[in-house]
């Protein structure tokens, strides 16, 4: 099905996308409001927090014209033109479908929700109300990784046929609390999988296209708490190349992301510095290609830019669910001790 094409906002009567933020956590304080002040055709008019203070101080800080407790209040604002969804992973699918059917046009953190039938909710509300859907996996707009990817649509590497994904990091034990909602499976929806490999995990699919099974296995081994405290995949892609993802809390910071082809490597290890190398067939390329100061900047910049041209967002909600099929089926999997289908 195709995703509606949004009104063009950009008239005289509103010349900038009024936003309005659900969550004030970490993320938009340092990325989320500061990219929207950034981006020259957007304002940032209402702030929601369910504790008020925190609403309050955060309006104060980043210039929010208007803040509140109340979810509703925010999405009946008529200056709020889009809505940035950054609350915690449990309650993305009913902010989304909240704000679709406000009438309003939704740029959401990821992961996209805690199940893939609340990923397609969140998509058929806002086909049904003509709005605008993007999942913010904001490392696609990675310089390095945009060359990636013209490297392997070019055949640099000639056939893909293996990746490797290794993310994992030593958790900090003061994080280790019963308060830590990202460490609550029913709350979070998994462990570092779903945290931060879903980042990695919608990078492969940018890159290698639809996936078909998954078997993994996730357990808790050695951190009191309620998710998973290490996660290994192994995935084949429709396109018939096997993948193996490995995600965890009990290791030393490891940060690897290669694909392997019939005739090279591409290396983008490790994703968040600026380096990409190719190796094969008796060559070797190295690329430096720093990202944005705000790494936020380039997705908000490009989503509100395509609004402002009637233009459907580049990365759609069905892209962004995609990452959430294979968590889902690795977690099936995991489970059962059976190959899923993704």
């Amino acid at each position: 099905m195709t995703t509606p094409t949004p009104p063009n906002i950009n008239t005289p009567t509103q010349p900038r996308v009024g936003w309005g933020v659900l969550g004030c956590g970490d993320i938009t304080d340092k990325r989320g409001a500061p990219a929207i002040h950034a981006q020259p055709h957007s304002r940032l008019v209402h702030i929601q927090s369910r504790t008020g203070t925190r609403a309050e101080d955060f309006a104060r800080r980043h210039g929010a014209a208007r803040w509140t407790t109340r979810r509703e209040e925010l999405l009946a604002d008529p200056e709020v033109d889009a809505v940035y969804v950054a609350t915690e992973h449990h309650r993305h699918a009913e902010d989304v479908v909240a704000a679709a059917e406000a009438g309003k046009h939704v740029l959401c953190e990821k992961p996209m929700a805690n199940s893939v039938a609340d990923c397609r909710r969140m998509i058929d509300a806002c086909r049904a109300h003509g709005v605008a859907l993007q999942v913010a996996y904001y490392r696609r707009y990675y310089p390095k990784l945009v060359r990636m990817k013209e490297l392997l649509d070019a055949g640099a590497v000639g056939e893909p046929v293996s990746a490797q994904i290794h993310l994992s990091s030593r958790l900090d034990p003061a994080r280790v609390s019963p308060s830590n909602w990202r460490l609550n499976a029913e709350l979070s929806g998994g462990g570092a999988l779903v945290d931060t490999g879903s980042h990695r995990l919608d990078l492969l699919l940018w890159l290698l296209g639809e996936p078909d099974r998954v078997a993994a296995f996730a357990e808790c081994r050695e951190l009191p708490m309620e998710a998973p405290d290490m996660e290994t995949l192994l995935i084949r892609m429709a396109s018939g190349v096997h993948v193996s993802s490995h995600h965890g809390y009990r290791s030393p910071s490891d940060d690897r992301f290669e694909i392997t082809g019939t005739r090279g490597v591409l290396s983008a290890t490790p994703v968040d510095g600026p380096g990409l190398r190719l190796t094969g067939d008796g060559r070797e390329e190295h690329w430096e290609l720093p990202k944005h100061a705000n790494v936020h900047f380039p997705l908000f910049d490009d989503f509100v830019t395509r609004l402002a041209a009637g233009q459907p967002p580049r990365f759609t909600g069905e892209d962004g669910m995609q990452a959430s099929r294979i968590i889902a089926a690795a977690y099936e999997s995991a489970r059962t001790g059976r190959v899923v289908s993704a």
